[in-house]
């Protein structure tokens, strides 16, 4: 009499909370999503490369942004409500990839030292990104206003440098920190209004530079990208 014994599968490893955490943070960044007119762009490039007699890239962009402006709300309203849903996922998806440790803008910076690597004479991030600030301002674009913190900057700097002694930048930027967030609501408020001032009048004048800049939208990316973590 043969007796047959049934091996037991070996139980999987349970994996602590600190592995989970650090096999999400090595999980891709989740990447921007398009805005509305990219979004219109995708659905309508071929037919504007054949309008356009060929696939350049000057001239279907310059095409397609003389369209994208021709189009009444109405024709735009299902891409910018497709741009703001994806915009709202992204989102969603950023918060689990920072919560579960990653880092925003690790990807891009990593992109920019890959870059500067094969390249190194071109400056790098630094050049890339002050090559995109001048092209805006040769294009006339109107330039973000600053937030209340940096009003409130602005106006104590001299005095919080000399405060913050020897430190150079970082102590400076610890110092004006400290002191904004101690400030009270009643003390914050001539800088919030000011910047709430500020910000309706930018927003008056990038609406009429998009009327006279055709694919306009399509430049905002970049200019947030640049901008991130200037502001506090």
């Amino acid at each position: 009499l043969k007796l047959k014994f049934r091996s037991r599968p070996h139980p999987k490893p349970r994996l602590t909370s600190r592995v989970v955490l650090s096999r999400m943070s090595d999980a891709a960044e989740p990447s921007k999503p398009q805005n509305s007119y990219w979004i219109w762009l995708g659905e309508n490039r071929e037919a504007l490369m054949k309008e356009a007699g060929g696939g350049q890239a000057s001239k279907v962009g310059k095409l397609a942004g003389e369209r994208w402006k021709g189009l009444d709300a109405a024709a735009k309203k299902p891409f910018e409500d497709k741009a703001s849903k994806l915009k709202q996922d992204y989102e969603k998806q950023m918060e689990k990839f920072v919560a579960a440790g990653g880092m925003k803008g690790k990807r891009r910076a990593e992109k920019a030292e890959a870059k500067s690597a094969k390249n190194p004479g071109a400056g790098g991030a630094r050049g890339s990104k002050k090559a995109r600030k001048d092209a805006r301002e040769a294009a006339g674009k109107p330039k973000k206003p600053q937030c209340s913190y940096w009003l409130y900057l602005g106006e104590n700097r001299t005095a919080i440098t000399a405060e913050a002694g020897s430190g150079g930048t970082p102590a400076v930027s610890r110092l004006a920190g400290a002191k904004w967030k101690a400030l009270s609501e009643a003390e914050k408020k001539p800088f919030e209004d000011q910047a709430a001032k500020l910000k309706a009048e930018y927003n008056k004048a990038i609406a009429a530079w998009k009327e006279k800049s055709p694919g306009g939208e399509a430049e905002e990316e970049d200019e947030d990208e640049d901008e991130d973590g200037e502001e506090q």
